[in-house]
């Protein structure tokens, strides 16, 4: 037995909850098991419970043993003060130590059935290539595969909504500017996500407002702060580290702040495209987060999109000094469209809306609901087991399932799972 499936049990109720006795024979009445507390602390919190016909109100731990409680030291840590049940798998202790405890203690072996145990036990120990439950999985499991697919995108949201206030903090409450450095890390792709993000949370955003409306500028303050541009060699980048230096002499910028990377890149992925795109958005719109709380549909943020591209100097080159063979604009990709508005405009506009009360969930289904699913090795290989990504939502939250749940085996936590177990 695992305590994170007696988590699972108690928190669903998978066992007989009939005739529930504890140790001492006080008759046991779950009214509320209580909140799953993933903090330090109690397992479960604000639970009600009955026992012996009197209410108690407090919180629940959870051990494998009931010497656990003393291993792990809880008898000696605040935290646990405030117990009304201890709840285990068995006991292993001798009565006197229970006994001594202000609460009693509820053993759980014999109310829970085999085939829950056995089930996990198989769920647990599968071999897979994919997922865990590649070979259980068919579509009686995810027969309301929308509902499925909002909830886990809210979980997502949720989750991206933690960091943008975490960044809208650091900036004084400044939501352009967080909204900046949110597009920025989406830009940087995996690998200078964080390079991009760091520009905009190191820079004082008031100095990005005083120079927005002049591209070329802008374009300076992001390449001198990511690259060494005085050795270049072709008229643009040295006009760039000419810009930088002045601005660094009027606002008392540093040196160059942070690294980029290139290895396994696509050309068209390279930081320096992706800088110049960027600094065409904030030029362009020096109002952006104003702009995108009144968007309403999907080919709203396309249109904004549609003519955000690289400088000139970009269309013959993919980095400094190295001229190409084919010449065309540095356009975003209808793909680089979806990414903008998935993981920057729509995670700020909802966070946004939660902060003020008024949380725009049905927008958000909406629109993703008209965004092509992504395609890439992780949705192919949902399809081939037979569940149908037809489009964003379901693609943005089979993503989030895979990297925190299925990854993880956080199969207790996975509606699926939950009915493989059930």
């Amino acid at each position: 037995m695992k305590e994170k499936l007696l988590h699972y049990i108690w928190q669903f109720k998978k066992f007989n909850t009939l005739d529930l006795y504890t140790n001492d024979g006080k008759k046991v009445e779950i009214i509320q098991a209580g909140t799953y507390n993933t903090n330090e602390g109690p397992d479960f919190i604000f639970a009600k419970l009955k026992i012996d016909d009197i209410e108690w109100n407090g919180n629940v731990e959870i051990h494998v043993k009931s010497s656990d409680w003393f291993k792990h030291k809880h008898d000696l840590n605040n935290y646990y003060k405030n117990i009304i049940l201890h709840v285990v798998y068995e006991i292993d202790d001798n009565n006197d130590r229970i006994r001594n405890l202000s609460f009693p203690v509820l053993e759980l072996k014999s109310y829970i059935s085999n085939e829950i145990y056995n089930n996990y036990e198989f769920l647990d120990h599968q071999t897979f290539k994919f997922i865990p439950c590649e070979n259980l999985i068919d579509n009686s499991l995810i027969c309301d595969i929308f509902s499925f697919s909002e909830n886990l995108y809210l979980d997502k949201l949720k989750n991206k909504c933690e960091r943008i206030y975490e960044i809208l903090k650091r900036k004084k409450n400044d939501w352009e500017a967080t909204l900046t450095t949110v597009l920025g890390y989406t830009l940087g792709l995996k690998i200078n996500a964080y390079a991009f993000e760091y520009i905009f949370l190191y820079l004082d955003y008031g100095i990005i407002r005083k120079i927005s409306k002049n591209l070329f500028q802008t374009e300076s303050l992001l390449f001198g702060t990511t690259h060494k541009l005085e050795n270049s060699v072709d008229k643009y980048p040295q006009d760039l580290y000419k810009e930088f230096k002045f601005l660094q002499s009027k606002f008392n910028l540093p040196e160059k702040i942070t690294d980029v990377k290139y290895l396994r890149l696509r050309p068209s992925n390279f930081p320096t495209i992706r800088l110049s795109q960027l600094a065409n958005i904030i030029s362009t719109y020096q109002n952006l987060f104003s702009y995108i709380i009144g968007i309403k549909s999907v080919n709203q943020y396309y249109r904004l999109l549609d003519d955000v591209k690289a400088s000139g100097y970009w269309n013959d080159h993919y980095v400094f000094d190295k001229k190409t063979s084919s010449t065309f604009e540095k356009k975003l990709s209808n793909s680089q469209k979806d990414l903008l508005i998935l993981n920057a405009f729509l995670p700020i506009k909802y966070a946004y809306s939660l902060s003020i009360g008024k949380p725009m969930e049905e927008e958000n289904f909406e629109i993703l609901s008209e965004i092509k699913a992504e395609n890439n090795a992780i949705i192919k290989s949902y399809n081939q087991l037979g569940i149908k990504i037809n489009s964003a939502l379901d693609s943005q939250a089979f993503l989030y399932l895979y990297k925190n749940k299925c990854l993880k085996k956080q199969c207790l936590s996975c509606k699926i799972g939950y009915k493989i177990l059930k």
